[in-house]
């Protein structure tokens, strides 16, 4: 059993919208991006994974998920775990990159979770992520179809909850960024003054300023008379 996993010099990110459905017999349980890191690992520990696995069958870190950047294909390492780790039924060899083609469903141990590896749908509008990708690039259309049945409308309605999830953590840190340099250009404002002096004539700003000022005289009238 492994407590880390050094991550090959091969792997790359997923192409965007891979994600795993997680399944409880028929049941989907829950979707799970993977693509937007090179590896992600599975565990019992939450600390030290990117997905727990809350079964005591399973390993600490038990399996890490990679996907090859040159042969385009994701890839499951189970890592020295005690009871395994499989692809169907077959149980893959420890510390062996074994591939995992779309569709596959995998699990851990004794789980009963299985884990199925999916693209992204390829009904309804494009995931929103990736439009935040390419928005400096020129559109490519708009709706691509609905989903025909009810099955395809469930799958596509989890995988854009489990994007706008995700967008939405995001959407907190660039909120609080934009907020805080809204801050430091508030904090940049301030009064400046001129060093030349500039003296104005009051005369210039108002004409009727001063224009009977040399008809002015003054007359002293004394408020007693004096009589010798």
């Amino acid at each position: 059993m492994a407590n880390h996993y050094d991550i090959p010099s091969w792997a790359g990110k997923p192409p965007v919208g891979l994600h795993l459905d997680v399944m409880k017999g028929d049941k989907l349980i829950q979707k799970l991006m993977i693509d937007e890191k090179k590896c992600y690992l599975f565990g019992r520990n939450p600390q030290m994974n990117d997905f727990c696995i809350d079964h005591q069958s399973c390993s600490r870190v038990h399996a890490a998920f990679v996907y090859h950047k040159h042969l385009h294909r994701a890839f499951l390492v189970d890592l020295g775990s005690t009871h395994g780790t499989y692809i169907g039924s077959l149980r893959i060899e420890s510390n062996k990159p074994t591939q995992l083609p779309i569709d596959s469903n995998f699990h851990f141990g004794a789980s009963t979770r299985n884990y199925i590896i999916r693209e992204r749908p390829q009904t309804g509008a494009r995931p929103i992520i990736e439009e935040l990708e390419k928005q400096s690039e020129e559109a490519e259309g708009g709706l691509l179809g609905l989903p025909e049945t009810e099955t395809e409308l469930d799958n596509l309605t989890e995988f854009n909850t489990a994007h706008n999830r995700r967008i939405s953590m995001l959407g907190i840190g660039e909120e609080n960024e934009s907020a805080n340099n809204r801050v430091r250009k508030r904090k940049k404002r301030g009064v400046t003054f001129n060093e030349d002096e500039e003296v104005i004539n009051p005369e210039d700003v108002d004409p009727s300023v001063g224009r009977f000022r040399n008809l002015i005289h003054t007359t002293v009238i004394p408020s007693k008379v004096l009589y010798f």
